[in-house]
């Protein structure tokens, strides 16, 4: 069925879909910090994204492909972010919310449409930097940020949102020989080598209740990690990143359903203005 759709198009699907999987393990992450230790969580959760992605490789291009990259220093590299994220994420998650989070985290489409131009040499059409700059107003409805105290759970995001904007520019080396697999496979083996180095052998098991949590979460990274590094690899920057802003909408309703929080109308009028600037992306253009 997809292969009746342009690079593009398919690029949109796979971002779409890769965003709304990070918000999910964002959510999963918010809710495990309540019980579990940052390095734990991030463990776990990663280590179930990894034994998701082997079950699922033949389907994916194959553990022998992955495993024959050619680009493994990239992969490496992802990893690196991929590890950095996860743990200033998760530690942000412990002292703001979702929607806090991602006022900060929803700049990533500026700069990595920014970044993009002098490293690929891409040609951001005017309406796309329309459709970009809507969607960022969006965020600024909906939360109106205005001059707090930086406190460190803000330092964490701002870190953390520089991963990002690198780990989505790494992929699009990626483009071409590489399997499916390999682009969650790297980022969770170099995550849990790493911790376990640290964890081991102190490392608990988690409690029987939580697993199913610890196992979406896991699932979600290993979509996340695939969907949206698959859509930067073969659609434009300007393309796929404004896609990110989807999970504002996503914060707003996980927020309120699991945490309680009760999003304003200024909140609603923010989703709304992202919402249409998503349906402009998709037909900004024949795609």
């Amino acid at each position: 069925m997809l292969s009746n759709f342009t690079p593009i198009q398919k690029g949109i699907i796979a971002g779409l879909s890769g965003f709304i999987a990070f918000a999910l393990a964002d959510a999963c992450s918010k809710w495990l910090g309540m019980r579990y230790e940052t390095l734990e969580i991030i463990f776990w959760i990663y280590s179930i994204s990894f034994v998701f992605g082997l079950l699922t490789s033949p389907f994916l291009g194959g553990l022998k492909k992955t495993l024959q990259t050619k680009k493994l220093h990239i992969h490496l590299g992802r990893g690196i972010c991929a590890l950095a994220i996860a743990l200033f994420v998760v530690s942000a998650l412990k002292g703001l919310s979702l929607a806090m989070l991602y006022t900060v985290l929803f700049t990533a489409p500026f700069l990595t449409t920014i970044a993009a131009l002098p490293l690929f040499k891409e040609k951001v059409p005017r309406k796309n930097w329309f459709i970009i700059a809507l969607g960022f107003s969006g965020i600024l409805i909906a939360f109106r940020p205005g001059f707090t105290d930086i406190s460190i759970e803000i330092i964490y995001a701002i870190a953390a949102l520089c991963f990002i904007v690198v780990l989505g520019l790494l992929a699009r080396p990626l483009h071409q020989g590489e399997s499916l697999h390999s682009l969650s496979f790297y980022p969770s083996l170099v995550t849990i080598t790493v911790l376990g180095a640290f964890l081991f052998p102190n490392i608990e098991l988690p409690i029987l209740q939580d697993i199913p949590v610890f196992v979406l979460a896991g699932i979600c990274v290993t979509i996340g990690l695939s969907g949206i590094a698959y859509g930067y690899s073969i659609a434009p920057f300007s393309i796929i990143a404004p896609i990110h802003y989807i999970q504002m909408v996503m914060a707003l309703t996980i927020g309120y359903i699991v945490f309680g929080d009760v999003p304003d109308l200024w909140m609603i009028a923010g989703a709304s203005v992202i919402i249409v600037s998503g349906v402009m992306l998709i037909f900004s253009k024949d795609h």
